[in-house]
């Protein structure tokens, strides 16, 4: 039987209206040997109030406070320096996780030394209304470690992981720029490898405000990406294939700043296609290619 300690790691910002159901599904994990680490991001609607009260009814959680608003992504990394597990599950404050969802991950993690983050399937959900399952059957959900696939997107989201903590070595701090989640997987690709669960472990709720500690910025898709693949070229030890890739795409993305469309991206984006679109599950995939292509190629696209 597993016994790897884990630090589940939740966040929260003004989430008093969804925070009980989903620390609620929590602390009735069935994997027993893990504490929970919660850091709230100054709220002001008595979400702190709670967890206090929480907190004191369970020596699980830790509780923590930062003195004004950060924003999710130091928040999440303030929150990962405290944790103690060998293994580390990141929790959104307004998802529901199914109980067995750690007991899952962990077995998935601990079956080889190389895998360094496991991920699940997110069903999503809004308040009376049924879930989103049909777009599940239309992703190409990732397994591996090829970097690749993640420099345009990123397609696995930081409340479906498990990961070993030996990753925030070179993880933290996160960069305030690129998604920590993103990041995180980055880092994963260049430590071992990445593995997929086929299972709903996750309801994840829609509502609109998702992001935790603030709404996410609007930037020029262009601009974004310049961004997070000059921080991505940092990394070492991802898969040689994947800085030629990295530094052209970068050089025409930056082009993009001069001129309405890029011709040269638009090629190179197609030439990639297989790779850099692969988390699109189509019959037919190549007008898709094209659709994705044509949209990232201009300098009108917003991320």
């Amino acid at each position: 039987m597993n016994n790897e300690f884990v630090s589940i790691v939740l966040c929260t910002y003004n989430g008093i209206k969804f925070i009980e159901p989903q620390l609620s599904s929590i602390q009735k994990q069935t994997y027993g040997h893990l504490e929970i680490i919660i850091f709230d991001d100054a709220s002001t609607d008595g979400t702190f109030e709670f967890l206090n009260e929480k907190a004191s009814e369970d020596s699980r959680i830790q509780l923590f406070q930062n003195e004004t608003n950060v924003g999710y992504n130091t928040n999440f990394s303030r929150a990962c320096l405290k944790a103690k597990g060998n293994y580390i599950a990141i929790a959104d404050q307004d998802d529901v996780w199914e109980e067995r969802k750690i007991a899952v991950l962990v077995k998935a993690l601990s079956e080889d030394k190389d895998n360094m983050l496991a991920h699940c399937i997110s069903a999503r959900f809004e308040e009376n209304r049924k879930p989103h399952l049909r777009s599940i059957k239309l992703i190409n959900f990732f397994t591996g470690n090829d970097a690749r696939k993640f420099l345009l997107q990123n397609i696995i989201s930081g409340h479906n992981i498990l990961f070993r903590k030996e990753i925030l070595e070179s993880a933290l701090p996160f960069p305030s720029t690129v998604y920590y989640d993103w990041w995180l997987v980055m880092h994963a690709c260049s430590a071992g490898k990445i593995i997929f669960i086929n299972e709903i472990l996750t309801w994840h709720r829609v509502h609109e405000n998702n992001a935790t500690g603030g709404a996410k910025p609007k930037t020029l898709f262009f601009k974004q990406t310049v961004n997070n693949l000059s921080h991505f070229l940092e990394i070492k030890n991802l898969r040689e294939d994947f800085y030629p890739l990295a530094t052209s795409l970068r050089q025409h993305f930056s082009e993009l700043d001069n001129q309405p469309f890029s011709l040269k991206l638009f090629l190179l984006i197609m030439k990639n296609a297989s790779v850099l679109l692969a988390y699109k599950k189509k019959k037919i995939a190549w007008p898709s290619y094209l659709k994705h292509a044509m949209r990232y190629s201009k300098n009108t696209t917003l991320a």
